[in-house]
């Protein structure tokens, strides 16, 4: 490929690799269709190159560069995403921005944290203790994913209801826009300056520019935590206990909800006894902690909830971020479950009015492809909720569980659009549920996005097929 000899030229020694191993690795992300097709062997395409960039400048040369010879770049964080948002084209070269993993200013004063886009979760939580903060942004994968990659894919954390999403915490980013410019939103608490062109970017998948640098609001770290957990005999009977605990504003950081196959596999070496469960996180030094644990009671137990043991949270928060590993042992080479075998999330949301519907119409759609489904409410809010199903499909081979699989996604997409919710709370669209979006969105607003994408990349060149629909 003989423009790559020109990037290379204008990029520092080190920054574009063609090593073999490391495109293999780099060409798909954690998407379980993809991690499926690995393993058994298919001729997956793979990137010309692997770019590696050292800062924001390093990202404007490399897009300059791609503008010049048409060609295609596919933004990567810490390769995370489980919807194929990372996929690599042939010809492509992958935008590994994982070098850019710097926190490079702290004021206290704000309690502010500037970062690189490639900081992940972890190394971000580990700078901040030092001065008693937190972003307090939470994902399951935070050892294993970035800034850049919470903002690209609008992601939530597991203590959202206290912390908020990333849209909450984010005050100001950098971005290189596909003709090589440097958008840079000044961080702010809050701004009526014409529409807000961070949250343009939050969700944007790497299809309109390349985040690189970002801005973070903190607060104090939690010295610990005390817990709430409680029984429901009913998923509905759980979603209105939660509902109403939510609006009586207990502070509680982490709320969960989880229906009865979902809280078997979560508690069962707890000899948990059947039947749903609900979870209440409260930072251990919030002010005025017994009043509202107090409340708390209250309001679930006249919604008809029992008492479980406290040990239910402390088993929560200990194995909370374990089943990223079990993922990678059942669709990785290990293939812990056997051949044929895939295993997903479906995470959706709705109005409350909604839930009911919402729970029963994926549960089913999935059931009849899956043997089996759980689900569990993760982020829950005055209006509404997001409901995460996990579901197993087995078949005859890694051919045939593939086929059952987008099935059960079709089915799955379908459902949850009858019933009035979005077909995605916080993992995103990326390839899998590009062809949903139109229904979602609409003729207009399908439009709309369309004119947004040609606008700022007229080529197609930042990550192509991905979220359009």
């Amino acid at each position: 490929m003989e423009s790559l000899d020109v990037l290379v030229s204008r990029l520092p020694e080190g920054a574009v690799t063609t090593e073999p191993q490391i495109l293999r690795e780099r060409a798909i992300d954690s998407w379980a269709l993809a991690l499926l097709r690995q393993v058994r062997g298919d001729d997956l395409p793979l990137p010309a190159a692997v770019v590696l960039p050292a800062s924001t400048e390093d990202v404007a040369t490399v897009l300059a560069w791609a503008g010049e010879s048409k060609t295609a770049v596919i933004p990567r964080g810490a390769g995370s995403g489980v919807c194929g948002g990372a996929q690599a084209h042939k010809g492509s070269v992958v935008l590994d921005l994982s070098r850019m993993n710097q926190v490079t200013g702290l004021d206290l004063v704000s309690q502010t944290v500037d970062v690189q886009a490639g900081v992940r979760g972890d190394q971000l939580e580990d700078a901040l203790a030092a001065e008693g903060l937190t972003v307090g942004h939470y994902p399951q994968s935070a050892a294993i994913s970035t800034v850049g990659g919470w903002i690209a894919a609008s992601s939530a954390g597991q203590a959202s209801a206290g912390f908020g999403a990333i849209e909450d915490v984010l005050l100001g980013l950098t971005a290189v826009l596909p003709n090589a410019e440097i958008l840079r939103c000044p961080p702010v608490p809050r701004s009526a300056a014409g529409p807000d062109l961070r949250r343009l970017l939050v969700g944007s998948e790497g299809t309109l520019a390349v985040l690189t640098e970002a801005t973070l609001a903190c607060q104090a770290r939690p010295a610990g935590w005390q817990w709430l957990a409680f029984g429901f005999g009913s998923f509905n009977a759980l979603a209105d206990g939660l509902r109403e605990v939510v609006r009586a504003q207990t502070g509680a950081a982490v709320i969960r909800g989880y229906d009865e196959t979902d809280a078997a596999l979560s508690f069962g070496t707890l000899g948990h006894p059947g039947g749903c469960v609900a979870l209440l996180g409260f930072p251990a030094d919030l002010v005025g902690l017994q009043v509202r644990t107090k409340l708390a009671n209250t309001v679930l137990h006249q919604a008809g909830a029992t008492d479980l043991a406290t040990s239910y949270g402390e088993h929560w928060l200990a194995h909370r971020n374990d089943a990223v590993g079990l993922y990678r042992q059942i669709m990785g080479p290990d293939r812990a479950f056997g051949p044929g075998v895939i295993v997903d999330t479906v995470e959706v949301a709705g109005l409350w009015s909604a839930v009911p519907g919402l729970y029963a119409g994926v549960r089913d759609a999935l059931a009849a492809h899956a043997e089996a489904v759980g689900c569990h409410l993760s982020h829950l809010y005055s209006s509404g909720s997001s409901l995460y199903f996990t579901f197993l499909i087995r078949g005859a081979d890694d051919r045939d569980v593939e086929a059952r699989y987008l099935a059960a996604w079709r089915h799955a997409m379908a459902s949850c659009a009858a019933a009035g919710g979005t077909i995605t709370h916080h993992h995103g669209v990326g390839r899998l549920k590009a062809a949903f979006l139109a229904a979602e969105l609409g003729p207009a607003g399908t439009d709309v996005l369309k004119r947004i994408k040609a606008a700022l990349d007229p080529d197609g060149v930042l990550n192509p097929g991905v979220l359009l629909p």
